[in-house]
């Protein structure tokens, strides 16, 4: 029995066999060295310190809905994360691309202009 794997799954979401499925060293279902594995479990460790597991309560999935969209945004940021692979394990879709919003503020004429030249305005 392998425990050296972060956020690794077998074949299919309940298989026992493929890449993800009970081997060291492995990242998101890619094979690392044990370097880059320590690497990374530390860093995972300090993006979900303050996740509390309560499966006595909740299913994995209502834990994995505890950790927070930034908290989501820096596990993607490891080069070898799999948001495919994340979202077969934790049982729902990851919204990672949120757009910024910004407010600005311009004259009734350059508004008008913008809005000839085809650019969409939301308010």
């Amino acid at each position: 029995m392998s425990e050296k794997m972060i956020f690794c799954l077998g074949e299919g979401k309940y298989e026992s066999k493929g890449i993800g499925y009970q081997k060291n060293y492995h990242v998101f279902n890619k094979s690392v060295t044990v370097d880059r594995w320590n690497e990374i479990n530390k860093i995972v460790k300090e993006i979900l310190k303050d996740l509390k597991l309560e499966l006595n309560k909740n299913s994995w999935s209502d834990e994995w809905k505890k950790v927070t969209t930034k908290q989501w945004k820096q596990l993607a940021e490891i080069p070898e994360f799999d948001k495919e692979v994340v979202e077969s394990i934790i049982d729902f879709k990851l919204d990672l691309e949120e757009d910024e919003k910004v407010t600005i503020k311009i004259s009734k004429k350059s508004l008008d202009a913008l809005k000839e030249s085809g650019i969409e305005i939301i308010k």
